[in-house]
């Protein structure tokens, strides 16, 4: 008789998240992907390839292939009978761990002068948590399945807590405050700056194994920065101006004063022919000059400057707007009804096509997709996804994904409620802290997921917009509206860079919601909201087109807020120099 095995890797979200930089992001979740295949490797030796049911590859090679696309942190497969499933699950979650051990030991040896090496690898030792359970395959399919993964459920809820050999008293990770900082530093205030910078560190952090781990895997150079996804329409614009010479001048005189610390060596696909990909891209930003210590010379700095303000200048006589904008997407997407799809498969043969269409023909075309978009990947792995983006691709981006999703799993569900992607952006100034960032973007995913009172759920976009300085606000459309709000949000952002709406309409309709919560009744709300709209100036059509909008309170607000959400896309779209919709009708976006 045979057996059905699940095994489940992590913390994913605590170690992906743990981040302070997009390069820990990326490497957190490429490591984990890459322990994940280590395991269903050795799995795959012992039971055959045939018998992964999730992931499912062909062949032995074909778990490389399924690597470079992201392999989730749950593995799944059918145990012929004659194995010990306790045995394989042990072993498979040794390889993992074993593996985590051995990339810690390559990375960490570069730098062992300045690390307490045991104490960094027994925190990267004590990482990864895994759980496994296992049942007979004697009740059907189905049953099985749902009968192990409430195993595997209720194992995790008795998770082990063994206590660490590598606590000692010193300062806590600056990330998590979870482990204590493993680096072995000068006694010297100054010394001990200088070396943080040498190995990679901001100044006064202190970073555990894992940290260190993340930030030194590899090098930063494969990685896109939140600044580059909030200077990549400032560099549309230049291109699109044949303006790149004036660019690339303005670095070379930036050089000269701030020395190697202006050189950059970034081979992300994105950035491959743009001028970030040799010059570091913080130059452009006077909020990061702080960070090149050449500019601690007040002389210097004014020379840097002034500099920019003429490359501002010369950049506005031929059609750019500068300098660039501060503001990129974070996107996280989840798939829906995912549980239920899975439910249908009758037997192993049937979940693992749906499992290797799922990795090769949405997972596996993701980064594709965002790339396209001019965005960065940061994991993919079955349903789930994470990227950044630019804010004049972002919206369509979001939209390719849902409908990628929807079209390779849509077969796979029930007719009448099939199988969707819920997609969370999140509109974030670059300088916001990362975690603050991925809190913001899995709160709209949620929300996407979930809804508010009344609403239906899944199968939605929330798009959230956290401002340098303002409140936060948050917009949810569902993918099957029409229009949607990624169509809405592009035709409100057009008639914002035509000058056909007051800028200051939607907050008036904005303080009109606040003011009269409580005190007027829908249909007076709705006619105030009419009159507003009424003796503002702009061309009939486009009044009409807005007052067609608002017919409910709740239309009034929604009206207000996606015109305010509306702005950053308008003036990305616009530095971008994309050119405008202007049409009465809403375009496919």
């Amino acid at each position: 008789m045979d057996w059905l095995l699940v095994l489940s890797l992590g913390p994913v979200q605590e170690f992906i998240a743990t981040a302070r930089r997009t390069r820990d992001l990326f490497a957190g979740s490429r490591l984990l992907s890459e322990a994940a295949q280590r395991a269903a490797e050795v799995l795959a030796d012992a039971v055959g390839v045939e018998r992964l049911i999730f992931p499912a590859p062909e062949g032995k090679g074909d778990l490389e292939k399924l690597g470079a696309a992201g392999i989730p942190n749950v593995l799944l497969l059918r145990v012929p009978e004659g194995q010990d499933p306790r045995v394989l699950g042990e072993k498979a979650l040794a390889a993992a761990r074993e593996y985590l051990r051995g990339k810690a030991l390559e990375v960490f040896r570069a730098r062992e002068a300045h690390l307490e090496m045991e104490a960094a690898l027994a925190q990267v030792e004590d990482l990864l948590e895994g759980y496994y359970a296992y049942a007979p395959l004697q009740e059907g399919y189905p049953k099985t399945r749902a009968r192990v993964m409430a195993l595997l459920a209720a194992r995790k809820n008795t998770r082990d807590f063994a206590p660490v050999t590598w606590g000692k008293a010193e300062f806590k990770s600056s990330l998590d405050g979870a482990r204590e900082h493993v680096l072995r530093l000068p006694k010297d205030r100054e010394q001990a700056e200088a070396t943080r910078l040498s190995l990679g560190l901001r100044r006064g952090e202190y970073l555990s194994g894992p940290d260190l781990l993340k930030r030194w895997w590899r090098t930063e150079g494969s990685f896109l920065s939140t600044s580059h996804a909030a200077v990549l329409p400032f560099w549309e614009g230049v291109r699109q101006a044949g303006a790149q010479g004036l660019l690339e001048e303005a670095f070379k005189d930036l050089a000269a004063w701030v020395g190697e610390a202006a050189r950059a060596d970034t081979w992300h696909p994105v950035l491959r022919n743009t001028p970030f990909a040799h010059w570091n891209v913080h130059l452009l930003y006077e909020s990061r000059l702080e960070e090149f210590l050449a500019l601690k010379d007040e002389g210097v700095k004014a020379r840097v400057q002034e500099r920019l303000k003429r490359l501002w200048r010369d950049l506005g006589l031929k059609g750019v707007k500068a300098p660039p904008g501060a503001y990129y997407a974070l996107l996280h997407a989840d798939g829906d009804r995912m549980g239920e799809t899975i439910d249908r498969q009758q037997d192993p043969k049937a979940h693992r096509e749906l499992s290797r269409r799922q990795a090769l023909e949405f997972a596996d075309k993701v980064k594709r997709i965002v790339e396209a978009h001019q965005g960065g990947l940061v994991y993919s792995g079955g349903d789930d996804v994470l990227a950044l983006l630019p804010l004049h691709t972002a919206l369509r981006a979001a939209w390719a994904l849902a409908r990628r999703f929807r079209d390779v799993v849509k077969p796979y569900g029930k007719p009448e409620a099939p199988p969707s992607l819920s997609v969370g952006l999140a509109v974030v100034h670059h300088l916001e802290p990362l975690q603050d960032a991925l809190d913001l973007v899995r709160r709209a995913e949620k929300l996407a997921k979930e809804g508010r009172t009344g609403e239906e759920k899944r199968n939605a976009l929330v798009v959230a917009y956290s401002p340098r300085s303002g409140t936060e606000l948050m917009v949810r459309g569902r993918w099957d509206e029409d229009p949607r709000l990624t169509q809405r949000l592009c035709r409100y952002a057009d008639l914002l860079r035509m000058g056909a709406i007051p800028s200051r309409a939607a907050y008036e309709l904005r303080g009109l919601c606040l003011e009269a919560e409580g005190v007027l009744s829908e249909e007076a709300l709705v006619a105030e909201a009419l009159r507003i709209l009424g003796r503002k100036e702009m061309k009939g059509a486009y009044r009409e087109e807005l007052s067609r909008w608002v017919r409910t309170g709740k239309d009034v607000k929604r009206l207000a807020d996606e015109l305010i959400l509306a702005r950053p896309f308008a003036e990305a779209l616009e530095q971008a120099r994309v050119p405008l919709e202007n049409r009465e009708v809403y375009g496919a976006h």
